[in-house]
């Protein structure tokens, strides 16, 4: 009985402390780690800018209109992100089109910086956001009073995030 009580007071005495002492901070470094990875998944947020920031405008080429606008981009992750590539498709009665997108650059005058749009790379710092400037190009056979395009952005790891705007005429 000597023994028997004397492994059962060590085991209570010095045990069982020193378990608790060893569990508690493991399971508050695995819930911190958990945390943390979760966190530092790449993740880009896009969002139409609020007001009438899409247009549609056409060209004196017949059939041919120009989509453009400004949308924000947000990064929502602790790790650096960066655009690389842009898609749009534009909504009809057949289903999605794809639109003829690349990098544009408007010099609007001597005096006046040039508009790029679709930029890429477009750099994003941890837990920051831009304004883009996005433009494309849509062959339809009769022209649209207006337009619902589909805006996809592919980021530096491939992840893809998308956004549906609605653009009409200036």
């Amino acid at each position: 009985m000597g023994l028997i009580h004397w492994l059962q007071s060590w085991w209570s005495w010095w045990f069982v402390p020193k378990l608790i002492v060893f569990l508690i901070p493991l399971v508050i470094s695995l819930i911190s780690l958990g945390i943390v990875l979760h966190d530092r998944r790449p993740r880009i947020i896009l969002r139409a800018k609020k007001g009438k920031w899409c247009t549609l405008t056409a060209t004196a080429k017949r059939g041919l209109i120009v989509f453009e606008g400004i949308i924000e981009v947000y990064n929502v992750s602790s790790r650096a992100n960066a655009i690389r590539e842009y898609t749009f498709y534009w909504k009809s009665k057949d289903g999605l089109k794809l639109l003829e997108s690349e990098q544009y650059e408007i010099d609007k005058g001597s005096l006046a910086p040039k508009e790029i749009h679709n930029r890429t790379p477009v750099t994003l710092a941890p837990y920051s956001g831009s304004d883009v400037r996005v433009q494309a190009l849509a062959q339809v056979i009769e022209r649209p009073y207006d337009m619902t395009v589909r805006i996809v952005v592919e980021d530096l790891f491939g992840n893809h995030s998308t956004l549906e705007v609605t653009a009409d005429y200036k």
